[in-house]
């Protein structure tokens, strides 16, 4: 049977909707429910006995393999690994908590590798894997490494699912978090990927054994400029397990890579950005109140930087502080006055408000600024259905979808809309 992306989304369908039925209220950053019917599908197909994943954080992922491998009922095994021992999105919860939760007793073996990497675990993990997946830090080149660590122990012809593919191509993002799509892109066998557009969740397989041509097309991708800092210590030992593996001069070939490639501030003095640096430290802790401090710290520094009052905006958006969330925005706002992110995400501040009057306006003066933008357009269609214009927010919300088909969100608010009263 051939393995399809269409395939696994049919047969995972209602079991994607009885799991979001039973998800806890208090999980956030997790894949989307458009992404979970090929996790799903996937695990029921290929009736995987070890499943690992890299990046586990509230472990509701870990929840779905759980509940696909219980409908296998084949004594199968998962092993979660995350370098945090805590949910990076709520401290006061374990790595995982999810699946404690919601599977406290189960036939499948469960097993967390908290505190390190996945190249720290091999020997725990051990061989046999027939199903990963790789959804730990976005930022290029840590998606290619986890894929060079787990190798050794991945069965012939196993798939790997790869998450947030196209993470880079949001606005907010950018062009960030290339990582996954590197990886994925630069895939030479067999690969499938979900069918919303633009897709986040794809699966490669690999081959019944690795040849140098696949160990050369990964190597040319480490090559690709990286976007982070990795330990040494860490592409040391990656690239031991490659010299074990695969022969010393892999080894030393990726190793050679490895330190060609890795950021460092004396190869990078001249591109330094403090406040791009910054936010990507605190972007990690994002309900982090010291973190949050770390970035207010940074104002009397650099009290004209727009960026700045952005993101200490979303900060305290994300910690339930609208007001104070409202008034960096304007400060942003008023900065760069040009900017169509900043301004609709304020008009989204007061949509949240429900200053609908205040949303309405900077909201329709991002899309006069930036109109290829869909989220910006679902933004104004969310205001416009609140104040009862309802064909003017179906035309936004049509414009969002013609933008990103396919987005279950916008999708779902046409859908509302098509059967509104006032529409007819």
């Amino acid at each position: 049977m051939k393995v399809t992306a269409e395939l696994c989304e049919t047969i995972a369908m209602k079991s994607s909707q009885d799991m979001l039925e039973r998800m806890p209220s208090w999980i956030s950053g997790n894949i989307s429910k458009a992404d979970q019917p090929l996790l799903i599908g996937l695990t029921l197909l290929l009736k995987p006995v070890k499943v690992v994943e890299i990046g586990v954080a509230s472990g509701w992922s870990g929840c779905l393999f759980i509940d696909a491998l219980q409908k296998n009922n084949n004594n199968a095994e998962y092993i979660g690994v995350d370098f945090s021992q805590q949910y990076f999105l709520d401290s006061t919860k374990e790595t995982g908590s999810a699946i404690a939760q919601l599977f406290p007793e189960s036939d499948v073996k469960k097993r967390l590798l908290l505190g390190g990497y996945a190249i720290d675990y091999i020997d725990d993990i051990g061989k046999g894997v027939d199903l990963a997946f790789i959804d730990g830090d976005h930022k290029h080149p840590w998606a290619i490494l986890d894929l060079l660590s787990l190798l050794p122990v991945l069965s012939p012809d196993a798939y790997v699912l790869i998450h947030d593919i196209n993470l880079s191509t949001y606005i907010r993002h950018e062009q960030a978090y290339r990582g996954p799509k590197y990886l994925f892109e630069c895939w030479p066998l067999e690969k499938i990927h979900s069918s919303q557009v633009l897709t986040m969740i794809g699966a490669i397989k690999l081959p019944s054994s690795i040849e140098g041509s696949l160990l050369t097309t990964l190597l040319n991708t480490v090559y690709t400029p990286w976007e982070i800092n990795v330990d040494v210590s860490v592409l040391n030992k990656i690239a031991r397990s490659i010299s074990q593996n695969y022969g010393n001069e892999w080894g030393q070939r990726f190793q050679a890579a490895f330190h060609k490639m890795n950021l460092s501030k004396e190869n990078n003095v001249g591109n330094f950005d403090f406040i791009e640096s910054l936010i990507r430290v605190v972007s990690q802790h994002p309900r982090s109140i010291s973190h949050l401090n770390m970035l207010q710290s940074a104002e009397p520094v650099f009290p004209q930087s727009s960026k700045l009052q952005h993101h200490i905006s979303v900060l305290h958006y994300r910690n339930n502080n609208l007001e104070k969330a409202i008034d960096h925005s304007l400060r942003a706002v008023k900065i760069d006055g040009a900017n169509a992110h900043y301004i609709s995400f304020l008009g989204e501040l007061y949509l949240r408000t429900n200053d609908i009057v205040k949303a309405e306006a900077y909201l329709s003066e991002a899309v006069r600024l930036q109109d290829n933008v869909a989220i910006f357009h679902y933004r104004l269609a969310l205001a416009l259905e609140k104040s009862e214009r309802i064909k003017d927010s179906f035309i936004s919300a049509n414009r969002a979808s013609d933008l990103a088909p396919g987005n279950v969100d916008f999708s779902e608010l046409l859908s509302r809309l098509k059967n509104h009263p006032n529409l007819r």
